[in-house]
């Protein structure tokens, strides 16, 4: 078995061992099974194993793949919890009170202007 195979069954193992699943693509493939008068067929066995040692690698596929999704997701969540703290209002002033607040300079400007010069004209508004 090559190195790469052999990493990715250990991985797969202990992936596995963490989920509480006992057997492995290769546990299954190794599994030799005693002959005894009228057993079964060891090819049909041996053909039915396969199958589902292609699903075990499909099952571990998705499920290594989920894992990774939800680790990214994880870090993503971690990063904008993170980045989109609001800063506190320094000010915090409602539109009505800037409204009022616009209202009333507007008014002492018209009368700081009637102390100064009497004269309409000389404003120019």
């Amino acid at each position: 078995m090559d190195e790469h195979m052999q990493r990715r069954l250990d991985k797969q193992r202990k992936l596995f061992k963490q989920l509480g699943i006992q057997l492995d693509a290769l546990s299954i493939h190794e599994k030799v099974f005693n002959t005894k008068l009228r057993g079964y067929d060891p090819e049909e066995v041996d053909s039915y194993l396969d199958e589902i040692i292609s699903d075990y690698e499909r099952f571990y596929a998705t499920i290594a793949d989920l894992m990774d999704k939800w680790q990214e997701q994880q870090i993503a969540m971690r990063d904008m919890k993170t980045s989109s703290r609001p800063e506190p209002e320094r000010f915090a002033i409602d539109p009505k009170q800037i409204e009022d607040i616009v209202l009333k300079m507007e008014y002492n400007l018209r009368q700081l202007k009637t102390k100064i010069r009497p004269e309409p004209d000389f404003f120019v508004d």
